[in-house]
């Protein structure tokens, strides 16, 4: 028997001194936002499922606060808030170990990666070490596979999963080709996009290819005078007004707004932001009145709603239904 826990950390905070840290003031996990219609989280779960896997848990951290109900609304699914998410990942370890489970997977959401876990879960049972590491180009991601054996003869498995690199005889490492991508800066949602544009990775927006390079979801709605530029992503529910214009690998996700005659370049708009008129909006992602410029590395707090704010957030049963409509189809 198998199994998987998924860890969902709060958002990472840089120094309280740092005005970067004023964004995306709502805490929700950047694993759990919108990136050209799916969550990172989305991907992940639906990747796992695919491996026919026993049971599969989502813990979070309770530190979300007010977030809780849009980190379920990504998932799609219940999750526990537990008030430290590894030590709350060894327990749930240690009771499907108590319920037969043989091999379990940890894996934090924050990491989007293609490695292929049935490869992952195949190497570890090859290397009989009774813990794995996946690496990626160099970069040691906290994606744990363990034994139930050997999770039991630890005095202290949170310390094993904590260990650091000098301790590498402690476990074996699966090197995982492919893409991988850590996301935990805005910074990290826009390398994501420019990379799918770029055929970097095999993730794919979710919606309709319009044109060659650009994609539109349900209820997206363009004014006629406004021009779109390949490769662009317009998210459901979104509008473009007159005279807009969306170029160099933008992303409009879902319900978002953008005003007569702004220009939208080289960015991404997350979920239920608008932004007003006339406006010039370039390297920067924008989640509701945070912008956050990529090239020099600052963010602002827009005060004026006319020129930037968060939309109405819509109703949560038409969110979640959405969402699971989008996950069936999601890769």
């Amino acid at each position: 028997m198998q199994g998987a826990v998924v860890v969902v950390e709060s958002q990472k905070k840089d120094n309280p001194a740092d005005s970067r840290s004023k964004c995306f003031q709502s805490g929700i996990p950047l694993s759990c936002i919108e990136v050209l219609g799916y969550t990172v989280i989305d991907r992940l779960l639906y990747n796992l499922r695919r491996l026919g896997l026993d049971s599969i848990s989502v813990l979070a951290d309770e530190s979300v606060g007010d977030a809780r109900a849009e980190v379920e609304q990504a998932a799609h699914r219940s999750v526990d808030f537990v008030k430290d998410v590894w030590s709350g990942a060894v327990q749930w370890l240690r009771r499907q170990a108590e319920e037969g489970v043989n091999t379990l997977l940890i894996v934090p959401a924050s990491v989007y990666t293609e490695m292929e876990f049935a490869d992952f879960l195949q190497f570890h049972q090859e290397q009989r070490r009774g813990l794995t590491r996946a690496v990626n180009r160099g970069n040691r991601f906290d994606i744990w596979a363990i034994d139930a054996t050997r999770l039991r003869s630890e005095q202290d498995p949170l310390q094993l999963l904590k260990i650091g690199d000098e301790r590498r005889d402690q476990y074996a490492e699966y090197f995982c080709p492919g893409y991988a991508n850590r996301v935990e800066r805005p910074a990290d949602l826009r390398r994501l996009v420019t990379d799918t544009f770029n055929g970097m990775c095999r993730l794919r927006p979710q919606g309709v290819e319009v044109r060659g390079g650009v994609w539109m979801s349900d209820g997206a709605d363009v004014h006629r005078g406004a021009r779109i530029v390949s490769p662009a992503y317009i998210g459901r529910g979104s509008r473009i007004e007159e005279q807009c214009l969306v170029t160099r690998a933008s992303n409009i996700e879902s319900n978002c707004h953008v005003d007569y005659g702004t220009a939208i370049e080289d960015s991404s708009v997350l979920p239920n932001s608008y932004i007003g008129i006339g406006l010039d909006v370039a390297h920067a992602v924008v989640s509701g009145n945070c912008l956050s410029h990529l090239r020099h590395d600052v963010t602002l707090e827009i005060s004026d709603p006319g020129v930037m704010r968060r939309n109405k957030i819509l109703r949560k049963e038409t969110i979640r239904a959405a969402a699971e409509v989008a996950a069936m189809g999601a890769v």
